[in-house]
């Protein structure tokens, strides 16, 4: 639901909404907690209200409102209609339908409730946020949607070649002491560019072919040798309906790393997600790369399965995500050490929207990795283990501007000493979304 939306209820609310005086502590109780955003007391306590007067209109538009909050789509439905039974030209009830059958995807019964809301008399500024609304509901219309973003910013990290720093480790195979280099921090720019086209055949809730491509670079002050500039394109047939989204990606990227070509990958696979409830999703999936590298003597099948968890928690805008992935790299006619492994990741993050505006996450990722191959010089299998932390926060400016900031902390432990490792990222940035 987007923010215009969102102001132009709240506006209808103030201009529009007649109050039907309703006394008693219940509905004292109901209408704090409606006014605290605690929709789910709400609900129960608005719902004892309509058993008591059912034919009250203020009573099952808050309902109806609740059950909406709630994603309780079939008893918002139910508690508007009984709105409408009763006040046909009730205006912030078409609105509030509006915004369901859009939530919903029903594109065209969203425009029939927005028309009837557009045929009254309206304040100005509620016209102009209803008539804002109803451009969105005819771009979604469209079997063409185009969007995207450009993404700004720069940032320091205080290990730039993941050195282990300036200590001695002994290599097994030679039996003598060697000195780590020094750990060496740099600042850097980068920029990012988003372009997503979606292609809808027909029927909304079928299939429809989601394309993107996606630029990334990343320039250092002094490590040039770390400079890195990405390409990434993706097409997906995607199949949706109700609660289920079944995508088939096919995927082509290519890596520079210091203006010379490094990698190029070509891939495939499927994800999945589900709506569990209106409050939990969970998604899904299988991809295969082949990875071909420039000035190397292999190359590489990647094989990776992926779950991911998101939960709403409360009524305090708080979101739990749980992900996991567990990867598996073949070379293709190497004799390195270094390329064949097995990784698990798995991680959790937490995030709250503070304000409209304001908003922050924390996460947490854990990487192991194990290699298949005994390496000559260290005569073992190499193991490593990585954490990460990291502190995100974001600030909206206005309706396509933000600001974003983010410190992550990464703790690399190999039993073989030089790729163990810490540092620090910290980056700033501005976004523009179109």
């Amino acid at each position: 639901m987007k923010l215009s939306h969102i102001v132009l209820i709240a506006l209808l609310g103030t201009h529009l909404l007649a109050q039907e005086p309703t006394s008693g502590e219940l509905y004292s109780s109901a209408q704090k907690a409606y006014t605290q955003n605690d929709f789910a007391t709400a609900y129960s306590l608005f719902e004892q209200l309509f058993e008591q007067t059912p034919n009250n209109a203020e009573i099952n538009f808050f309902v109806g409102r609740c059950a909406l909050e709630l994603r309780h789509y079939d008893e918002a439905v139910a508690a508007f209609d009984r709105v409408l039974i009763l006040n046909p030209k009730h205006t912030r009830t078409h609105l509030e339908m509006a915004r369901l059958y859009f939530e919903r995807k029903q594109l065209e019964l969203a425009q029939s409730e927005l028309d009837l809301v557009l045929n009254e008399q309206l304040p100005s500024d509620v016209r102009d946020s209803a008539m804002a609304f109803k451009h969105t509901i005819d771009e979604n219309l469209s079997r063409h949607r185009f969007g995207g973003a450009l993404i700004v910013g720069g940032g320091y990290d205080s290990n730039v070649n993941n050195d282990i720093g300036a200590k001695q480790f002994t290599i097994p195979a030679l039996n003598i002491p060697i000195s780590g280099n020094a750990k060496n921090g740099d600042g850097y720019g980068f920029s990012t560019f988003v372009f997503n086209h979606s292609y809808d055949f027909g029927d909304r809730g079928g299939w429809s072919l989601e394309n993107s491509f996606i630029a990334y670079d990343k320039l250092y002050s002094q490590s040039s040798l770390n400079n890195l500039v990405l390409f990434s394109l993706s097409s997906a047939p995607t199949w949706s309906e109700n609660k289920t989204t079944v995508a088939l990606p096919v995927t082509f990227d290519r890596v520079y790393i210091d203006g010379k070509g490094y990698l190029a990958n070509i891939g495939a696979g499927v994800k999945s997600s589900y709506l569990l409830d209106p409050l939990s999703q969970i998604e899904g999936g299988y991809s295969f790369k082949r990875g071909y590298y420039h000035d190397e003597t292999y190359d590489v099948n990647a094989h990776l399965l992926f779950i991911n968890y998101r939960r709403i928690i409360g009524e305090n805008l708080f979101a739990l995500g749980l992900h996991t992935s567990y990867g598996i790299n073949k070379e293709v006619e190497s004799v390195r050490t270094d390329v064949q492994d097995k990784e698990w990741k798995y991680g959790l993050d937490l995030s709250k929207e503070f304000t409209k505006d304001f908003r922050s996450s924390l996460g947490y990722t854990r990487t192991s990795t194990n290699y298949d191959d005994v390496d000559t010089i260290f005569l073992t299998k190499r193991q490593d283990d990585k954490d990460q932390y990291e502190l995100s926060f974001g600030y909206t400016l206005q309706k396509n501007l933000s600001l974003g900031a983010s410190v992550m902390y990464s703790n690399n432990h190999s039993n073989h000493d030089p790729y163990t490792y810490d540092k620090i990222n910290a980056l700033a940035s501005i976004m523009w979304a179109f």
